[in-house]
């Protein structure tokens, strides 16, 4: 286990998580929530969502995920971009396989160009918003996984 400087301890990845990210696109903007690597001292950009549970689908953990840490509902639109994720982040390694499902929001409220508080059921809490993706196209921001922009771009 590694201690942070705050109570909230992260355990080492030792399997293979499965995680579901809602792509929220509006126009040429992408909703995402800005997080942090302490290692690098970098901001990053992911979309939102989270881990699947045992015994739920994809479908039905991202509803639930993006639920719990936004208390709003989205709708999905279509198949899910399936990505192998291998990373490094806060000086950890990390390996994911996203499911990156197009979906969009049911309450009108979150087109606003907004931040919207985001919380993690750690507790952790972090800022939503739409960002151009131009921005992540030409680098001036970091959007992760990195296969996102390869696929968007293609």
């Amino acid at each position: 286990m590694v201690f942070v400087d705050n109570p909230i301890i992260i355990e080492k990845q030792t399997t293979i998580r499965v995680n579901v990210l809602a792509w929220l696109q509006q126009d040429d903007h992408l909703f995402v929530v800005k997080m942090h690597d302490s290692r690098k001292c970098d901001d990053y950009y992911r979309p939102v969502g989270g881990s699947v549970e045992f015994g739920e689908t994809t479908r039905e953990a991202l509803l639930r995920e993006v639920h719990e840490e936004l208390n709003t509902r989205i709708r999905i639109t279509g198949e899910p971009l399936i990505v192998e994720n291998l990373f490094t982040c806060d000086g950890e390694q990390g390996h994911e396989i996203d499911y990156v499902y197009p979906a969009q929001f049911i309450d009108p409220v979150f087109h606003l160009p907004q931040v919207y508080p985001l919380i993690e059921a750690s507790g952790e809490r972090y800022e939503a918003m739409w960002i151009a993706l131009p921005k992540f196209l030409d680098g001036r921001l970091r959007l992760v996984p990195e296969a996102l922009l390869e696929w968007y771009r293609s």
